[in-house]
């Protein structure tokens, strides 16, 4: 999701702040360590984007700041909107009980940026140019969890939402059994 440049920094009560990110924009970044499994914080959803409430561009309301669980388009709010694209994510998005929730991979630190890989739960979209200079960056974001390497699949399985296995049922089966 790139982002507008902005040279302020925003806290929220939880451990994170947004501030200017090495790897596009602004980004989210850990006040306090997380270990691996914390949740992070739970997503700021806005509203839900529908015909009848579409974007207002004018109010700074931009695609990039949209995520789409389960069919929907909501907009994210701040410092969500702002969380960056990794190849080697430290933080990955779970849902529960109709929610979205930041949960740490591994152990963050104070001051890490907190990243998480666009393609867990993504089943289409557009790619765009990676900056996220992980030893395993594949260059571009990427359009589907189901172009990711083997590899990864396999790896990011158990992260997957059960609203995106139960749309997948045969591609997640398949990777299952190996």
């Amino acid at each position: 999701m790139p982002s507008e440049a902005v040279t302020t920094r925003e806290r929220s009560d939880d451990g994170v702040e947004v501030r200017e990110s090495p790897i596009q924009g602004l980004g989210v970044f850990a006040l306090r360590a997380f270990a691996p499994g914390d949740l992070i914080r739970v997503v700021n959803v806005l509203r839900e984007i529908t015909d009848d409430a579409p974007l207002r561009p004018e109010d700074g309301e931009r695609r990039e700041h949209c995520a789409y669980p389960d069919g929907k388009v909501v907009l994210y709010g701040l410092p969500d909107r702002h969380l960056n694209h990794s190849c080697d994510p430290n933080a990955w998005e779970r849902y529960t009980n109709g929610r979205a929730e930041i949960v740490a991979r591994r152990p963050i630190a104070p001051g890490d940026e907190i990243r998480v890989d666009y393609l867990i739960n993504n089943s289409g979209g557009e790619s765009w140019p990676c900056n996220c200079a992980a030893p395993r960056c594949r260059g571009r974001t990427g359009v589907s969890y189901f172009t990711l390497p083997l590899d990864q699949q396999r790896e990011y399985l158990p992260l997957l939402a059960t609203w995106f296995i139960a749309r997948h049922p045969e591609q997640v089966a398949a990777l299952r059994r190996g």
